[in-house]
């Protein structure tokens, strides 16, 4: 539903969320005045400035942990991504080194699955579905492999490593389409929205004026840059700084080259 904020440069993206907690503590106060119930005073201050800090603290502290998170998922699925490339050119060099010419012929099946990742199936995954190509293009890799007849010797301890990296071609594939919903749940950015819609509210209500609405904005800001950072990270595929698959273009690129 949020998906197309996606679309705006991360720096602009993150700007937003910091304006979206600054302009509140601007407008609301004007209007909080006209309540009698909600009115600053300074016994009101007095009382409500500590639970405001303390807010504060624990909205910062949530935020740091989900940034924490949120990088951590974002780098172990860099590193399932270049796994993934790694076992597909691994695959096509001992295929290459086979010495039979079924194996030479399955190459260029598994130069264009690898293709089709990148073409296809990378832009697919991110609308929550695989590539149909992609699927095609490894059930002809897997037939492939599994159609060769090893001789005794050589052959055969290429053949059982071919057919082991086939299947962690298969599995990883599976991670990767799976790894695209990994993302906070709905109900952690609804108690996130609630607190900080609470924290504003109680500041909007202090008597503050001058300096102290300067902090208060400032304060906004930078609690609005955290979530704006987290949710920018939060699906790691998506955004300017999204996960590609740049191991994979590498490795297509080493595999022309092995032909060469």
């Amino acid at each position: 539903m949020v998906d197309w904020l996606y679309s705006f440069p991360e720096l602009v993206l993150a700007a937003m969320f910091s304006a979206a907690l600054m302009i509140p503590l601007v407008v609301l106060p004007w209007l909080i005045r006209r309540l009698s119930i909600l009115k600053p005073s300074p016994e009101r201050t007095s009382f409500t400035q500590p639970i405001a800090s303390t807010l504060f603290n624990i909205a910062s502290l949530v935020l740091a942990f989900s940034l924490v998170q949120a990088q951590g998922n974002d780098r172990q699925l860099d590193t399932l991504a270049t796994s993934e490339a790694v076992a597909i050119n691994n695959l096509d060099r001992l295929l290459a080194r086979y010495g039979d010419p079924a194996a030479v012929a399955v190459r260029p099946t598994l130069l264009a699955y690898a293709e089709a990742i990148v073409r296809d199936e990378w832009q697919a995954m991110l609308k929550g579905r695989d590539s149909t190509a992609t699927r095609l293009a490894f059930r002809d890799v897997s037939q492939g492999v599994l159609a060769l007849t090893p001789q005794p010797g050589r052959q055969t301890i290429l053949y059982a490593e071919a057919v082991k990296s086939l299947d962690g071609i298969a599995d990883m594939r599976q991670a990767r389409l799976g790894s695209v919903s990994v993302r906070l749940p709905a109900l952690y950015w609804f108690a996130v929205a609630f607190a900080i819609g609470v924290l504003i509210l109680i500041n909007c209500t202090l008597d503050s004026k001058g300096f102290r609405t300067v902090v208060l904005v400032a304060q906004a800001a930078v609690l609005g840059l955290f979530v704006g950072v987290v949710f920018i990270t939060d699906q790691p595929y998506k955004g300017e700084s999204g996960l590609k698959p740049d191991e994979l273009v590498k490795v297509i690129g080493f595999m022309k080259a092995r032909d060469a």
